[in-house]
């Protein structure tokens, strides 16, 4: 069909393959598009021949890089939910009973050991469980695996509460083991309810953190609730006492939006409250600092800057902080098994 078109044609056929690539063979296209070039060039049109060659780069390194993000994705994904089905497996197995009220967070960890729980409970091995989330996008969770929801007031206390963090780290003060936490950072599919979550949380007799690995020191970003009306007094408060230790950013619908949040900042559906983000970095070297976190210019540990953030700002209503879990299931590094750290 090139062939017989020849080189002022070879543009008609090109374009039509080139959207199809069932009208013709990959050697056709390929001809069509050497013809086409041939063509422009003989008209003078250098510039076309150049804009296509660049838009034909273009196409095929996007193709490439679409390829391997599939592949990682795939791969991620699988590997995901290997962790969570062991980490769900040995929660389930050491803590859920029958008759019992388990608090959930969101997370892929939390979410398969929900599957599990409802499994059993159609089989018959649990009977009589009661879930209260620690959020909505747990409850609807939940409520897929078809869970029997109960809110927080509706129970007079929850056995335990599984919790999926955004980090954790081994933290020994006096000699005695214990846990930092971080919770919500995450922004999708919907912000973090952190005054939710930390009363779900206080109204359980034990907390227990799935997580996959620890981090070596609690630091990045630590969220705050803060009041909507007048969010930036609060926010100027905050930037005063981390001075020069952290920046203070307004949540926005993208993590990186602006210090004021974006286009889109954050703004609870009721319109009460707002998130702000304390992001604890480097100024010079670009990244977390070395030590965590800072503190009137010096290292400090979480339970500080837990401290700090109670009792000498008002204002916030909740933080991503939490010290007082009772243990953490986590992964060996080395038998890839689910194992239990307990608090001293």
């Amino acid at each position: 069909r090139v062939a017989a078109c020849g080189a002022d044609g070879a543009t008609r056929v090109m374009r039509a393959t080139m959207w199809s690539p069932s009208l013709a063979s990959g050697a056709a296209v390929a001809r069509a598009r050497v013809l086409s070039r041939r063509s422009a060039v003989a008209r003078g049109d250098v510039n076309l021949c150049r804009q296509r060659r660049r838009l034909y780069r273009q196409r095929a390194a996007r193709d490439v890089r679409a390829a391997a993000e599939r592949v990682d994705e795939s791969d991620d994904a699988d590997i995901t939910t290997a962790l969570a089905r062991t980490l769900a497996s040995k929660a389930k197995a050491l803590y859920v009973k029958s008759d019992m009220v388990i608090g959930v967070s969101r997370g892929d960890h939390v979410a398969e050991l929900m599957r599990a729980v409802s499994e059993d409970i159609r089989s018959g091995a649990l009977t009589n469980i009661k879930v209260v989330a620690c959020e909505a996008l747990a409850a609807k969770e939940a409520a897929v695996c078809g869970l029997e929801i109960r809110s927080e007031d509706e129970v007079r206390m929850i056995d335990v509460s599984f919790v999926q963090p955004s980090e954790c780290a081994l933290v020994v003060v006096n000699g005695e083991k214990s846990f930092g936490a971080v919770l919500g950072r995450e922004t999708t599919p919907v912000q973090p309810d952190l005054e939710r979550q930390k009363r779900v949380m206080a109204s359980s007799s034990k907390v227990v953190l799935l997580k996959e690995l620890f981090v070596d020191k609690v630091g990045g970003s630590i969220p705050c609730t803060v009041p909507a009306d007048d969010w930036e007094e609060y926010a100027e408060e905050l930037d005063d006492l981390l001075l020069g230790d952290a920046e203070v950013w307004r949540r926005g619908a993208t993590f990186d939006a602006n210090p004021r949040g974006g286009k889109n900042p954050y703004i609870s559906s009721d319109g009460s409250h707002t998130l702000l983000d304390l992001r604890f970095e480097d100024p010079i070297n670009a990244g977390r600092w070395e030590c965590g976190l800072m503190l009137d210019g010096k290292p400090c540990g979480p339970y500080e800057l837990q401290q700090a953030l109670e009792n000498d700002v008002e204002g916030v209503i909740a933080h991503g902080l939490y010290m007082q879990a009772d243990s953490v299931i986590t992964v060996n590094p080395e038998t890839m098994e689910a194992v239990e750290i307990k608090r001293d």
